[in-house]
């Protein structure tokens, strides 16, 4: 491989002219942030059963069915 690199301190003037810029970086998720996105899906994928529960079958017997 032949190919040119070219090593440019911080504060450098060549710097400045560079045209390409770094990508900006992701925030990464820690595994708290997973638990916590996983843990509202499921409350939300819920909610969303429930409602449709409730509508088809009528909120009197849910209550029955929910609460054992």
């Amino acid at each position: 491989m032949k190919t040119l690199i070219r090593v440019v301190k911080r504060e450098s003037k060549d710097n400045k002219d560079v045209s390409e810029t770094a990508a900006p970086t992701k925030p990464r998720l820690t595994t708290e942030m997973i638990v916590k996105s996983w843990i509202i899906e499921s409350r939300e994928r819920r909610r969303v059963h429930i409602g449709q529960l409730t509508s088809s079958i009528g909120w009197k017997e849910l209550g029955g069915l929910a609460r054992g």
